[in-house]
């Protein structure tokens, strides 16, 4: 799923603007059989990841790289009017944590993030 607009937050506090969110939900099917049936009683997803991709993030004045590689921050979703997906507006992702990212400056001092984030899941 794609959308516009979205904020990353620390707790209550707002600590990044997102733009061009991307969010893909992987897993494998696990199939249960009964005694001796060919088809599956059940299929259930298992290895769930949910991956978000941010191609754009405007930092509030806070130490990035301390938040990126120690804490989990919520992803909430603030779809424009333009997104297809825009019914799921005020989705809000809990407890994600930065994989990787990139960034990127301008001459004229302006720097930009890219991250990519997964979704923790409680065993």
């Amino acid at each position: 799923m794609k959308f516009s607009v979205g904020r990353i937050k620390l707790g209550t506090q707002t600590v990044a603007k997102c733009t061009g969110i991307t969010i893909r939900f992987d897993g494998n099917p696990v199939e249960f059989h009964g005694g001796g049936c060919q088809e599956p009683l059940a299929i259930e997803l298992g290895n769930r990841t949910t991956s978000i991709t941010v191609d754009y993030a405007e930092w509030a004045d806070l130490d990035v790289d301390s938040i990126l590689t120690n804490e989990y921050v919520n992803v909430e979703i603030l779809a424009s009017e333009y997104d297809a997906n825009r019914g799921l507006s005020g989705l809000t992702l809990n407890k994600c944590k930065a994989v990787s990212w990139e960034i990127t400056s301008s001459q004229d001092g302006f720097v930009t993030y890219r991250l990519e984030l997964r979704k923790a899941y409680s065993s």
